[in-house]
């Protein structure tokens, strides 16, 4: 290899761990900000839905935690087409400042006991934004890391984006668990609930400083001058085939998601509160179980990504839906039988092998599905619907059947629901990692 040619290739190795960093250091802070409003459920329920009734508190507290994805899906549509249009990094750096707004918003709500109905109100407002945030983030950086990935590394790449946002998940257990340890739950629910949020939309504000100086993936920079040797008579796609393609993608990519949602916001988002109530263990202990399995996950998540580039995406979603069919019951009867910070660790370190399976190949799995044309609206809006429905409420859905049924197992049944339906997705798809990604 040539000197010129050996310093275009370090350039361009650069440049990828350079945006790869960026992108995924903001994604991090995006989802540590979005998800670590469920950890906190038991003091804001306290603080702006106080009732008699402790359940019916928490029903209303994770309702407002499913209102920030029922926002996701309008952030997907109207922040989608612009990924698209605009670029990846327009939109990941839009959908950071609008994140860092609403947790802000969130972080200086006044009380129930201050205001009245107005302070859930304001939650609800927060929300709203983080959501609608979330809408855009979540396709545009998933789109933006596979394109600027190597080829026969997307998957590895992409498993990166799931490293931030499992990240960002672990962050926000962490600080929370950290924070209770020091001030206590009381102190915790008076008033220290507040800084998580606070926290989140100041250092929100520095990575969005820092994703400023991000390039543009070279596959979208490049798609004006393939486009203009398409019109000028270049053979492409009908619009028929295009329009196939593309609503086969967007189903398979609803279902493979669903569970994929539902890994993070029921097996690990919804966890300490569970655990807390029905295992036996308090809020710290159950806190710093589910920092262990989310851990472990995040861990195992670019091995998934790596194995998936030399043995296809489809053996590990197929697994994760089969071992979640499997385990999601017994595991669930280990954590409430057993009554001990032991069985829930075993529980959760084993949720992390299956949710490591699909997270990790998720991203390069989705991404792949489409054209470039409209990879990022579809991968968004998909995305968004799939989180919103399956794993979005998936903490109201769980409360509410346990609510309903009184056992807390009831809880399981919903997630193997939804295995099921991905289960479905997975032998449907056709087999995606060892072709080149399609422009």
């Amino acid at each position: 290899m040539s000197s010129a040619l050996q310093t275009q290739s370090h350039i361009a190795k650069k440049a990828r761990t350079r945006a790869a960093t960026l992108a995924t250091l903001g994604n991090v802070m995006e989802w540590y900000d979005f998800t670590v409003y469920g950890f906190l459920a038991v003091a804001i329920s306290a603080n702006f839905f106080p009732s008699s009734d402790p359940g019916a508190a928490l029903l209303s507290t994770f309702a407002v935690f499913g209102v920030g994805f029922v926002a996701r899906p309008v952030g997907a549509f109207i922040l989608g087409p612009l990924v698209d249009s605009k670029g990846r990094k327009f939109v990941m750096l839009l959908s950071m400042l609008l994140m860092a707004a609403g947790s802000l918003l969130v972080g200086i709500a006044p009380t129930y006991a201050q205001i009245g109905l107005l302070a859930p109100a304001i939650m609800v407002l927060g929300r709203l934004f983080q959501g609608f945030s979330a809408g855009g983030e979540f396709g545009s950086s998933a789109v933006f890391l596979v394109e600027w990935a190597a080829p026969k590394r997307r998957g590895l790449f992409g498993s990166f984006h799931q490293v931030a946002t499992y990240g960002g998940l672990l962050t926000g257990v962490i600080v929370v668990a950290v924070l209770t340890s020091i001030l206590g739950p009381a102190q915790m629910q008076a008033w220290g609930w507040r800084i998580p949020f606070i926290f989140g939309a100041f250092l929100a504000a520095v990575v969005l400083y820092l994703r400023r100086r991000v390039e543009e993936t070279p596959v979208f920079s490049d798609s004006d001058q393939t486009e203009s040797s398409q019109d000028s008579g270049a053979p492409s796609q009908s619009n028929d085939q295009i329009q196939l393609s593309s609503v086969k993608g967007f189903f398979l990519t609803i279902g493979i998601t669903a569970l994929w949602a539902v890994t993070s916001f029921v097996t690990i988002n919804y966890m300490p509160t569970f655990t807390s109530k029905f295992a036996g263990i308090n809020q710290q202990e159950a806190l710093w179980a589910t920092c262990i399995g989310c851990f472990l996950a995040v861990v195992l998540f670019p091995l998934a990504g790596h194995l998936s580039d030399r043995f296809g995406r489809r053996p590990f979603i197929l697994g994760s839906a089969i071992a979640y069919v499997v385990l999601s019951v017994p595991l669930f009867l280990l954590i409430v039988n057993g009554r001990s910070l032991l069985a829930v660790i075993v529980a959760q370190g084993l949720f992390a092998l299956p949710t490591a399976a699909i997270a990790g190949v998720g991203t390069a799995t989705v991404t792949e599905l489409f054209a470039l044309r409209r990879r990022g609206v579809l991968v968004s809006i998909a995305t968004a619907i799939a989180v919103t429905v399956f794993g979005g409420f998936g903490g109201f859905i769980s409360t509410l059947l346990i609510e309903a049924t009184g056992s807390p197992i009831s809880a399981a049944y919903y997630v193997v629901g939804v295995a099921l339906i991905t289960l479905v997705a997975a032998l449907a798809m056709p087999e995606l990692g060892k072709n080149e990604l399609r422009r």
